[in-house]
């Protein structure tokens, strides 16, 4: 088919948009703990100066979201509360064993803490 031509309508039209992009948020993803050190590992092993944060730290995401509100797209989001998913929302996209995995990081994390 040349440039020129156009390709024959679809009996299935995409839906229209108002133009927005809607973003789902939730205050409570800034307490997701990413980890720090080599690897986000929690380790120093005398390489560092400091121990670095994982790239999807609190920080970052703070500046995103506020960029997200404050800069040019953002007359173009719409925002809507959102919530944790429960472990059925989670199963439509992950295993059961991947998040028992995660659970179980998660005790090992807090454990390791006290």
């Amino acid at each position: 088919m040349s440039d020129h031509q156009q390709k024959p309508q679809s009996h299935h039209s995409p839906p229209a948009t108002s133009g927005h992009i809607n973003v789902f948020w939730d205050d409570g993803m800034l307490d997701h703990y990413t980890g720090e050190g080599v690897f986000h590992s929690g380790i120093n092993l005398g390489f560092l100066e400091v121990l670095e944060k994982h790239l999807e730290n609190s920080d970052r995401d703070r500046n995103m979201l506020s960029i997200l509100k404050q800069g040019p797209i953002s007359p173009f989001l719409s925002w809507h509360s959102s919530s944790a998913a429960t472990v059925t929302e989670i199963l439509s996209f992950h295993t059961q064993e991947y998040i028992d995995s995660l659970i179980e990081a998660d005790k090992k994390r807090w454990k390791d803490d006290l």
